[in-house]
């Protein structure tokens, strides 16, 4: 069976492992929460599967044409729901990244001086996340109030 073409992907992730966190069962109401080490583990697996999944030209979800080596930054846009747990989504966006965009020594730069700089880590790659307020946009959370 051929598969149509897969021109994009929407993922939607919500965190991993976590502790600390604590629902009001009246008001809902949520607390502050931390990823675990285990939590880092689980996005970060998630990342190399979608890595795996859409990065390799051999799978047959493969993005034809997107940037596998080095993370464009106009291919790519993350969003992250902040707010009430603290952290810990945000956390778990960071390493799922990691996984996708692993460090390459080829994000470099050259000076005018001839000098060549790799980026830290290894040639980690910063992926840009903008964090999403509830309050201030439903998009990510539509039960929530917004003005």
């Amino acid at each position: 069976m051929l598969l149509s073409k897969v021109l994009g992907v929407i993922v939607i992730a919500r965190n991993g492992d976590r502790y600390n966190y604590y629902q009001d069962p009246y008001t809902y109401a949520g607390s502050n929460a931390e990823s675990t080490v285990l939590g880092a583990v689980e996005s970060y697996q998630l990342g190399t599967t979608l890595r795996q999944t859409y990065f390799d030209p051999s799978s047959p979800s493969y993005i034809n044409g997107i940037r596998s080596d080095l993370v464009d930054n106009n291919e790519v846009k993350v969003r992250v729901k902040g707010g009430v747990e603290g952290s810990v989504v945000l956390d778990s966006a960071i390493a799922l990244l990691q996984g996708l965009f692993p460090p390459n020594p080829e994000n470099k730069i050259q000076l005018a001086n001839d000098t060549t700089i790799v980026a830290p880590l290894g040639g980690y790659q910063y992926v840009p996340v903008e964090t999403v307020e509830p309050d201030n946009d439903r998009s990510l959370e539509s039960w929530t109030d917004c003005p």
